[in-house]
């Protein structure tokens, strides 16, 4: 696993859980301060702990909390799983499209860069593997059309015979 990958990936699952917290931060303090208010205006008519006073708002909020990091968390992991195979189907249909004979188009796989970068490897390969094979119909072509002395010919021929076991093993 490449580890910018990873990175990019925590980030946002952090960014979710950032977030929450800010959301979280806020509205307690709000809730909080209210109470903390009210309570200190009773004063000496009720003795309750911080505790007693906060405890079923503290519950409340832990729970919106937690609801809205898993909430986030999953929609984060929706949208990567979206984009990750959007790139890994488009590296897919390019592989049945080399199965077909088709070594020219490119594969521009979208998503991650990991994809992308992934993407143009393969198109790197199918471009030097297309390379190779015009090479070798172009000999072939040459040894087919030119009449040549039989050591020359046999020559060429084993060489041919080489660039397409480099090619096909």
């Amino acid at each position: 696993m490449n580890p910018r990958f990873q990175g990019g990936v925590a980030l946002c699952f952090a960014a979710v859980v950032f977030a929450s917290g800010a959301l979280f931060a806020w509205s307690f303090y709000r809730y909080a301060r209210t109470a903390l208010r009210v309570a200190s205006l009773q004063g000496h008519y009720h003795f309750l702990s911080p505790q007693e006073i906060l405890g079923g708002g503290l519950t409340g909020h832990v729970l919106a909390l937690s609801i809205f990091v898993l909430a986030g968390s999953l929609l984060v992991l929706t949208l990567l799983v979206r984009r990750i195979r959007g790139g890994a189907g488009r590296i897919a249909e390019v592989f049945r499209l080399s199965e077909e004979g088709d070594l020219s188009a490119p594969t521009e796989a979208p998503g991650l860069s990991d994809l992308t970068e992934l993407g143009e490897k393969i198109d790197a390969a199918r471009s030097r593997t297309l390379s190779r094979i015009r090479e070798i119909r172009a000999e072939a072509d040459f040894l087919r059309r030119e009449p040549l002395a039989e050591e020359e010919f046999s020559k060429r021929w084993d060489a041919l015979k080489a660039a397409i076991r480099r090619v096909a093993p």
